[in-house]
């Protein structure tokens, strides 16, 4: 884990070789915050995606394109990784191969996110323009935050999670490992969503979400159960 301060520690000391894991919208989306990073410092060169659609990119210039598929792809000593897939349970599925071979992952924070003091951040992080992290908070590995959503001062994120965009996830609130948050979710203080929960588009959670469990409206309210794996 590492600790951020006043100026927002972001792994960029990682250099190397960047992969994308997934050609996807998301990994669209990823290469050209990526791009926008290393324009201002970030230390590194793109490589490619890796996807196992080999066609994914075919209607869209995004070179130097699909270089392999994560199962098969050979790390080399340069490279270093961002993963750019959803969907928590797939997040964990892709991401994992490469893990368990050695690969590096970067934490890529977008220049115009913002990382408060006493931050602590894991491996595989994205913050994507206008997200914010505030004070005194830690955040798992292969985490994803979009933009306009912000994590309050004392909260924590467990791994896997994914935050949309326009979040809040206010003081002191607790998102164990593989909470998915639809857009505009907002966590209320000291609430804790469970593990592998799914929370729906404009909820507001006003108390505990129950692990592997599916909520939406304002109050949030269960709708029905996701499936272990």
């Amino acid at each position: 884990m590492e600790m951020g301060g006043t100026d927002g520690a972001t792994n960029h000391s990682l250099a190397g070789d960047l992969i994308i894991i997934s050609a996807g919208k998301f990994g669209r989306e990823v290469f050209t915050w990526a791009l926008q990073a290393i324009a201002a410092g970030a230390p590194w060169r793109m490589k490619g995606f890796l996807d196992d659609r080999v066609h994914a990119l075919d209607r869209f210039n995004y070179r130097p394109g699909i270089i392999g598929d994560v199962e098969t792809y050979h790390i080399q000593e340069d490279d270093v990784f961002i993963g750019a897939i959803g969907s928590p349970v797939d997040k964990r599925k892709y991401y994992t191969p490469i893990v368990e071979r050695g690969g590096r992952f970067i934490n890529l924070i977008h220049p115009k996110a913002d990382v408060g003091r006493n931050v602590r951040l894991g491996s595989g992080i994205i913050m994507a323009p206008f997200a914010s992290v505030t004070s005194d908070v830690t955040i798992g590995d292969h985490v994803a935050i979009y933009g306009f959503s912000n994590v309050s001062h004392d909260s924590a994120v467990g791994s896997w999670c994914q935050i949309s965009g326009h979040c809040g996830i206010n003081g002191r609130a607790c998102l164990d490992e593989g909470v998915f948050l639809g857009s505009h979710a907002c966590i209320l203080p000291e609430v804790r969503v469970g593990a592998w929960a799914y929370v729906g588009a404009g909820c507001v959670v006003i108390s505990d979400v129950a692990p592997f469990t599916k909520v939406v409206g304002n109050p949030a309210r269960q709708i029905g159960t996701i499936g272990q794996s």
